[in-house]
């Protein structure tokens, strides 16, 4: 969502009523089932809140004005000639190759929330079922338009600048099971320019980037 996040708040501090409230409010919300097949895997798709989500522009001062908000600037390193590399065979390099078999779901197809997806199930030899997850954060905003200004200096190549259209974020790894309310889902992330297929990776949480170059699939 931003060069940073706003920062998250801790379950234990959530009052019980505010969090059974939460859940009512989720279970009225139909599950969204997604009829996309990929590698012969059919995905599920649930909304849920997941945890620190970034603060829009216009975010409230309880929630935006501490540090790692957003609203600085962050480094971002790569460049279309240098992009980062990726560990072939690691966590991130697999769950971009997963969000690539996605299609890099976005704000505009699941709604501007978070939403998580049923990749993969399986059950061992010794009758244990096994699932694998991937969580979207919504949509990213960009405060303080790092990535928005690398893109118009030309970091992200000439086809890239001027861009004018908005961002989505990524977990950047796996889970083994659906993530559930105010679940922790730790710190690193990809951020993809929606129009143009530009992403890239953070490993802390939103204060630096590096690029990666352009993904589709």
């Amino acid at each position: 969502m931003s060069s940073t996040e706003a920062l998250e708040t801790p379950s234990a501090k959530r009052s019980l009523s505010s969090r059974l409230r939460a859940h009512a409010r989720k279970a009225a919300i139909p599950a969204l089932l997604l009829s996309i097949t990929v590698g012969g895997l059919g995905l599920s798709a649930t909304a849920h809140a997941a945890d620190a989500p970034q603060c829009p522009p216009n975010g409230g001062a309880g929630t935006c004005s501490a540090p790692g908000s957003g609203k600085g600037k962050a480094k971002v390193s790569g460049d279309a000639d240098h992009p980062g590399r990726l560990t072939q065979g690691k966590t991130q390099d697999k769950t971009l190759k997963l969000w690539q078999g996605l299609h890099f779901p976005d704000w505009h197809n699941v709604g501007d929330r978070d939403d998580s997806f049923l990749t993969n199930q399986w059950t061992d030899q010794f009758g244990v079922r096994h699932q694998e997850w991937v969580e979207t954060g919504g949509r990213y905003w960009d405060n303080g338009n790092s990535l928005r200004d690398f893109m118009n200096s030309g970091g992200a190549g000439p086809s890239s600048r001027n861009y004018a259209g908005t961002f989505q974020e990524y977990v950047a790894h796996p889970f083994d099971h659906r993530p559930q309310f105010g679940e922790r889902t730790g710190s690193d992330r990809f951020v993809r320019a929606i129009s143009s297929g530009d992403t890239w990776v953070s490993y802390d949480h939103y204060n630096s980037f590096i690029y990666l170059g352009k993904f589709w699939w």
